[in-house]
Formats: C-alpha cells, sequence, structure tokens
C-alpha cells in the first residue's frame, strides 16, 4: 500500500506540473496526500489517469532510454521525475526496452513506472501507429505477469481504454480472415446508448452491435482464440448499456471442431454463438404467440437482402417460396438450403394493408471480404 501510495503520489505531481502551479501548492498537495495517507486513506486511481505525452519532448536515444529507465531507481523525485517525462518519448522499436524492465528490474517501483509509461503510449497515439499497437502487445504481455502488482496494473490499463484494445483486437481478427460487421470498428460507438438500459431489446442489425462470422476463410489457432478472450469487455459492458454489444455466428462450412465452438461459447456465452446457412436475409424479428404463425420483422439492417427488396419494420412474413411460415426458426433452417445469389420470394402482410403481396429477395452472403 505504501509503494502504490508513493506511485500515487509522484503521478498526480506530474499532472500537476502541467499547469504550472507555484511549488508551494505543490509542496502543499503532497503534504496534504500523506497525511490522508497516515490515516488509511488513499487517492483512487481514476485521480491520476494518464496524459497525453507533448510534443515538446525530444526523440531518446537506446542509451539515453536505457540510462532514463535506470534513474526511476533514484531516491530524488525529481530525478525520478525528470526521468519519467523523458520516457514519453520512446519509439515503437523502443518499447521493447519498458517490457524488459518491467520483467526483470528488481525494484517494484520501477516496473509500475513503466506499465504507466506503456499506457500513456497506449493512449495518447494514433490507434494504427506502430507505438500504440507495441503498447497494445506490451501491456497484453504484462496483464499475464507472474508479478500480481504488475498484472493488475496491466489489466486495470487495458479495462479503462477498453475500447481502444476492442477496435486493435477486431483489426487483427481480420488479418487471420474473421468476417465482421461492422467492419470499421469505430462504428460501433457512433450511436449514443446513453437512454437505453438493462432492459431495452437488442438490434442485431445495427452497426453499435458486433457481428462475428467465423467460416472457412477462419483461420482459427491459439492466437485466434486469445484474441477473441480480449472482446470480453463487450460481454461484461452488456448490462448497463442495455442491447447486447457482441454475437458470433457460426456460418455453414466453416472448419471449428466441437470443442472450438464449446469456447466460442464459454467467451461470450451461449445465447451469443449461432449456427447459420450460408445466407443472410438481415432482419430481426419480433418475438410473438405460438399460436400465431409468420414471422413478423422488428428491424430491417441497412443495405441487407431484405433492405434492397423493400422489406419493412412491422411487416409480417407469411409464407417463403410457397411455404407458410411457422416462425423465425423455420425460416433459418429453410434459408441454409440457398447461396449467395439464389431469389426467393416471400408472402408478406404489411401494417395498414389488407391483401398481402409477393416480395422477390435476392439473397446475399452475411459479409464482403
Amino acid at each position: 500500500m505504501a509503494l502504490r501510495n508513493l506511485w500515487r503520489a509522484e503521478t498526480i505531481l506530474l499532472r500537476l506540473q502541467d499547469f504550472s502551479m507555484p511549488r508551494l501548492i505543490l509542496n502543499f498537495c503532497l503534504s496534504l496526500f500523506f497525511s490522508l495517507s497516515s490515516c488509511g486513506m488513499s487517492l483512487g486511481d481514476d485521480l491520476a489517469p494518464p496524459a497525453e505525452a507533448t510534443d515538446s519532448v525530444l526523440s531518446l536515444t537506446t542509451q539515453q532510454v536505457h540510462d532514463a529507465i535506470a534513474q526511476l531507481r533514484s531516491p530524488e523525485f525529481s530525478v525520478r521525475q525528470k526521468s519519467f517525462q523523458a520516457l514519453q518519448a520512446v519509439t515503437a522499436e523502443q518499447i521493447d526496452l519498458l517490457t524488459q524492465a518491467i520483467q526483470t528490474s528488481t525494484q517494484n517501483e520501477v516496473a509500475r513506472r513503466c506499465v504507466d509509461l506503456l499506457e500513456r503510449s497506449y493512449a495518447a497515439g494514433e490507434r494504427d501507429s506502430a507505438v500504440v499497437r507495441q503498447a497494445s502487445e506490451a501491456l497484453e504481455s504484462a496483464a499475464k505477469s507472474d508479478r500480481w502488482f504488475v498484472a493488475e496494473a496491466a489489466r486495470d490499463s487495458l479495462e479503462r481504454h477498453w475500447k481502444r484494445r476492442v477496435e486493435i483486437t477486431l483489426l487483427e481478427l481480420q488479418k487471420l480472415g474473421a468476417g465482421m460487421s461492422p467492419k470499421a470498428p469505430e462504428k460501433l460507438w457512433e450511436n449514443s446508448r446513453e437512454d437505453s438500459g438493462p432492459f431495452t431489446r437488442q438490434d442485431p442489425t445495427s452497426d453499435d452491435h458486433l457481428k462475428l462470422f467465423i467460416d472457412e476463410h477462419w483461420k482459427a489457432d491459439a492466437k485466434g482464440f486469445e484474441l477473441l478472450r480480449r472482446l470480453l469487455p463487450l460481454v461484461s459492458h452488456d448490462f448497463m448499456t442495455g442491447p447486447s454489444r457482441v454475437s458470433v455466428v457460426l456460418i455453414a462450412g466453416h472448419t471449428q471442431l466441437a470443442e472450438e465452438e464449446a469456447e466460442l461459447k464459454a467467451i461470450f456465452g451461449d445465447t451469443r454463438v449461432s449456427s447459420r446457412g450460408p445466407v443472410c436475409l438481415g432482419i430481426s424479428h419480433q418475438p410473438q404467440d405460438a399460436s400465431l404463425s409468420g414471422v413478423e420483422v422488428s428491424n430491417v439492417q441497412r443495405d441487407s437482402s431484405a433492405d434492397k427488396a423493400e422489406i419493412q419494420a412491422t411487416d409480417i412474413l407469411l409464407k417463403f417460396n410457397g411455404k407458410s411460415l411457422k416462425d423465425f426458426d423455420e425460416l433459418i433452417e429453410s434459408l441454409k438450403a440457398f447461396r449467395p445469389g439464389d431469389e426467393v420470394t416471400f408472402l408478406v402482410r404489411r401494417y395498414g394493408g389488407r391483401t398481402p403481396f409477393d416480395v422477390k429477395v435476392k439473397l446475399q452472403g452475411w459479409y464482403e471480404r
């Protein structure tokens, strides 16, 4: 606790110096902090969020990075502070030096400081930059450290920036052949969820709901499943945001073994993993009484097969290729016999209309490669 309080105190002072506060006020803040600590009180992590690196920090040579890391052991606060500020300028190639310090330093404070430096690099840069990607892998590695305080600090950092973690993970999954919608990860956050709640019905057709498609193109290996586990924040943040944020579709022709399917369900939950045929109609359905037949459409995905055929929300699909539809499950099974490009016909009853009419639909696949 004493080590953590010391680290928090120095971190807060680093933030306060950015505002050019008089030294008298800084000394007062430090005295106040240790007074609180002596009474059994501590300051929360959220009081010391990572700050962005400034453009005024010059780049360092490899030797300068080694020297600055060594100076993090100095008994002088001003020396540690100066070194910490200098290390914010590490390059992508120099991130490994911070990782080595985390793994090998015999002083816990040095390791903890290096984790904080990784978080700064991770949070402040452009998502697709080499520095951010290297910092990402370094934090993921640190989160599995045998040193509990290092692992805890790294996990806290990743949780604080969970949206960035999800975005980076999705781009890596695309390299392994995983299909998804939306393809641009940042679209997941474009729609506000502030007005939704835990009992709001999910809309799996919207862009703020991630759909992962696993088919014959998915090159699943240990690395792939490790990446999938990094998407857990999409599950853990589900409840308070209302609608589910993620679902996994196993498309006919995939090569997943039974134990791999079980692992997917262990990661995301049984209800978020489903098996489907090669075509996607692009609708979600409204639950209805078992005594009623047909499928009532609740939402239509933009640019989907149904959308292009002008099927609308509240439409009721009565028949599929001349055969009466009992429910949504029957529709799913019927679609498994078709391929992208095939044309099918639905008998549709529209709200406010008396006479059902035929709608021809050209079926599409689940995603564009």
